[in-house]
C-alpha cells in the first residue's frame, strides 16, 4: 500500500467535503442510565424515532461491513476493487463516534465501544518514523495511529495528524461519557503528537501550522489538522488545567484564523510550502473553527471566542442548504452539526437543532429501507454510513447532553 494510494483512497479526508463547499448486532434502545458522569436524558417522542432510526443505520452498518472475528470495518459495500479488507483508521474513527453516541442513549452500547478500542489497537505505532524532513526531523516523532493496521492484519501507514486528531476528540467524548482515563490518556498521547507536528521553520511561506501528515508527499498545513488540535487542547485544558495545552491551542487557533481565513468569515482548506492556497471552503473545517472558539471561550471565559463561534455559525446558516446539499458529504456534515450543537449549550439557538434535524430528515428519506444503508453510486464508504447513524443519534440526543459531544 503506497502513500499515494492511502492520499487517494475512497476514503480521503479532502474527497469529502467537495460537494458541500459547492453548494455487534441488534440493540433496541432503553431508557436505562449509561456508565457516565451524568444520566442521558430522558428521550421524548419526537426523539425516540430518532433513535430507533440510528439503531436500524447500525445494524446495516454491521450487517454489511463488519468483520466479528477482528473487530475490524470492510472500507466499502459492496466491495470496490482495489479495497483494501478492513478500513483505514480515518473511517474507523467515524465508526467510533457513531458507536459512542448510542451509547449515550443505551448503556448495552458499552461492549460495542470496548469492541472499537480493541480493534483500534491494531492501528498503534509505537514508534513511527517520521519520513517527512519538514514536520519536523527531529527529534523521533512520539507514538500515534497509523494510517492503516500494522502486522499481522496490515503493513501499517502513513501517519496523518489529522486522523489522530479525531480519534483524540472521540477519546475524550469517551472519557466523558464513561470515565475511562484510559481514554483521557489516549488524548494526551496524540496531543503531544499533533505538538510535534507544528511547523516550526520561520522560513516558510505562511510559518508555522501544524502539517496535515509525516508522508513524503504532503507538506500542506490545514485548517483540520489546527482546528481539531484547538478542540483538544481546550478541552484537555478544562479536563487537567495544564496551561500548557491551552497556550499551544490558542496558537493553532490564531495562525488558522491569521492565514487560511476567506474574506466572508469562513475558512479555507489548507496552504502549501508554496504559499498556494486551497480555497475550497469544506462544511466539516467551519464545524471545527466553530467548536475550536466555543471551547476556547469555556476555556478562558473571553467573550470574544463565543463571539466568533456564533459568527461561523452565522455565516454557516447562511451558506449552506441543511436539507440538501450534504448527500455527498455526510461524514462532513456531522462535524459541522456536533460542533453546532456544542454551541448551543453555551448559548441555546434552536437554529442549530432545526438545521441537523432537517438534515437527518433528508437524509433518511434516501435510505433504502430494505437494506438500511444510504444510496451509492458504487459502494457506500463506511463512514458515511456511520455517519448517517450519527446525524440520527444527533437528533435524538437531549439538549442537556450536547456539552458531551467535543
Amino acid at each position: 500500500m503506497s502513500s499515494e494510494d492511502q492520499r487517494e483512497s475512497g476514503t480521503s479526508r479532502r474527497a469529502f467535503g467537495k460537494a458541500a463547499a459547492l453548494a455487534g448486532g441488534s440493540l433496541v434502545l432503553g431508557l436505562a442510565a449509561t456508565p457516565a458522569f451524568a444520566s442521558p436524558a430522558r428521550p421524548d417522542a419526537g426523539r425516540s424515532g430518532y433513535a430507533r432510526r440510528a439503531v436500524a443505520a447500525y445494524d446495516a452498518l454491521q450487517r454489511f461491513y463488519y468483520a466479528p472475528d477482528v473487530k475490524l470495518y470492510a472500507p466499502n459495500h459492496p466491495a470496490q476493487p482495489g479495497d483494501n479488507p478492513y478500513a483505514y483508521v480515518y473511517p474507523f474513527s467515524g465508526v467510533i463516534t457513531a458507536t459512542l453516541g448510542l451509547l449515550r442513549l443505551d448503556r448495552r452500547y458499552a461492549s460495542a465501544v470496548r469492541d472499537r478500542d480493541e480493534a483500534l489497537a491494531g492501528y498503534y505505532n509505537p514508534s513511527p518514523v517520521s519520513a517527512n524532513p519538514l514536520s519536523p526531523p527531529a527529534p523521533a516523532s512520539p507514538p500515534g495511529y497509523a494510517s492503516y493496521l500494522l502486522p499481522p492484519l496490515g503493513q501499517g501507514g502513513d501517519l496523518f495528524y489529522d486522523d489522530n486528531e479525531w480519534l483524540g476528540l472521540a477519546a475524550l467524548q469517551q472519557y466523558r461519557i464513561t470515565g475511562d482515563r484510559a481514554a483521557l490518556q489516549r488524548a494526551r498521547l496524540i496531543f503531544a503528537l499533533i505538538r510535534y507536528g507544528w511547523d516550526d521553520d520561520p522560513g516558510h511561506p505562511d510559518p508555522g501550522g501544524t502539517f496535515w501528515t509525516q508522508a513524503t508527499y504532503n507538506h500542506d498545513r490545514n485548517t483540520v489538522s489546527n482546528a481539531l488540535g484547538v478542540e483538544i487542547g481546550a478541552r484537555l485544558y478544562l479536563l487537567t488545567g495544564n496551561r500548557d495545552t491551552l497556550r499551544h491551542s490558542i496558537e493553532m487557533f490564531d495562525w488558522v484564523e491569521g492565514h487560511l481565513k476567506a474574506p466572508n468569515g469562513l475558512y479555507w482548506d489548507h496552504v502549501d510550502l508554496q504559499g498556494t492556497v486551497d480555497t475550497a471552503q469544506l462544511a466539516y473545517n467551519q464545524g471545527n473553527m466553530l467548536g475550536a472558539a466555543a471551547l476556547l471561550h469555556l476555556a478562558t471565559g473571553e467573550r470574544g471566542y463565543l463571539g466568533q463561534a456564533r459568527d461561523i455559525a452565522e455565516r454557516a446558516l447562511e451558506t449552506y442548504d441543511f436539507a440538501n446539499s450534504f448527500a455527498a458529504d455526510v461524514p462532513g456534515a456531522v462535524v459541522l452539526f456536533k460542533n453546532m450543537l456544542l454551541l448551543h449549550s453555551i448559548d441555546p439557538d434552536e437554529r442549530y437543532r432545526g438545521a441537523q434535524r432537517a438534515c437527518a430528515d433528508a437524509l433518511w428519506g434516501t435510505v433504502d429501507p430494505s437494506t438500511g444503508l444510504l444510496p451509492a453510486q458504487a459502494g457506500l464508504a463506511v463512514n458515511t454510513q456511520a455517519a448517517l447513524v450519527e446525524m440520527q443519534t444527533l437528533a435524538a440526543w437531549s439538549p442537556r447532553d450536547y456539552h458531551l459531544l467535543l
